[in-house]
């Protein structure tokens, strides 16, 4: 993801190994079963993180995002207008029969998946993106996690292909995913358009929001005092920022959680066009004079995203 220097702050088969009976038939179920588990838990079917694979690691790097929709179909047509994103369908066996799976690319480059959530009654948001971070090693993030306050939601996961990824919430109740990329995490660029660019969490403590992720994923927690402010800060990992953490705002709906923000060429066209496409705009570009244009929108499902454009200096310093 974001690549602003470090001084600019911006297992269903388990539970079947111990057959309790020895009646052939209940072996010969269990063998089903454990079949079908191992299909499931293989992913071989979904694509790897690099390919070619790099074998570099980046932890702390925003490296996937996967966005959980109960209109899978609606979300695919509205980020391959806005982003120019590809979208292809793949089908997954499970135990529940097949799921399907988008993976988004930017040309031949898989950057993120789409993955069908049931609405629930009285949900107001029925879309949320999930970014995950690499980490060298997700049982132990998955260990600091839990030891500081979070919770395993999903995983761990061991996909060959993919590698192993889980995902939490911090004490807030915010959500996060972790990997280990097994093809290796992508290379520090300068992030084009349409690529994952910054990411900013809003917390209730953003001091201690910024002490649980450094205890998770080794961040190191830098002050943001651009604009006079004193309760914000930066994750920073191999010198380089990865996310701001800032309050929650001041509002009634508001709760603690991470925002993913993707390169346009301009915030305002890419603003428009998500309104066009059936999305709404969170929160407007402005005309102020920036080194970074950004807005929030929402896709037709729910689910905000950020949106960044890079002036010539950002560009410069290769991200926020």
């Amino acid at each position: 993801m974001g690549r602003g220097r470090a001084s600019m702050p911006s297992c269903v088969a388990r539970h079947f190994v111990r057959p309790l009976l020895s009646n052939p038939s209940v072996k010969k179920l269990a063998a089903i079963l454990l079949g079908l588990a191992a299909l499931t838990a293989s992913g071989a079917d979904l694509p790897p993180i690099t390919a070619p694979a790099t074998n570099e690691s980046h932890p702390g790097k925003f490296i996937w995002g996967d966005l959980f929709t109960s209109d899978p179909a609606t979300a695919a047509t509205f980020y391959t207008g806005l982003f120019g994103w590809t979208a292809t369908t793949v089908d997954r066996p499970s135990l529940l029969g097949t799921r399907h799976y988008t993976v988004l690319a930017v040309g031949d480059r898989p950057v993120a998946g789409i993955v069908r959530r049931t609405a629930r009654a009285g949900d107001e948001i029925h879309g949320r993106w999930i970014g995950f971070i690499s980490v060298q090693d997700v049982a132990q993030a998955l260990a600091a996690a839990t030891a500081g306050g979070g919770k395993t939601l999903s995983g761990p996961k061991d996909r060959p292909a993919r590698g192993t990824q889980a995902i939490i919430s911090d004490p807030d109740g915010a959500t996060l995913g972790l990997i280990h990329s097994s093809s290796g995490d992508p290379g520090e660029f300068l992030p084009g358009v349409g690529d994952w660019t910054w990411a900013e969490l809003f917390a209730r403590n953003p001091s201690a929001a910024g002490a649980f992720y450094h205890t998770v994923a080794g961040y190191d927690v830098v002050p943001d005092t651009r604009g006079g402010g004193t309760n914000k800060f930066a994750l920073v990992s191999g010198g380089f920022s990865r996310a701001g953490v800032n309050p929650v705002a001041a509002r009634p709906k508001a709760h603690p959680a991470w925002l993913l923000f993707v390169r346009v060429a301009s915030v305002k066209d890419a603003a428009a066009k998500a309104v066009a496409l059936g999305g709404r705009v969170l929160v407007p570009p402005t005309d102020a004079p920036s080194e970074y244009w950004r807005a929030i929108v929402a896709d037709p499902t729910g689910a905000p995203l950020g949106l960044v454009e890079l002036g010539d200096a950002a560009a410069a310093k290769e991200g926020p």
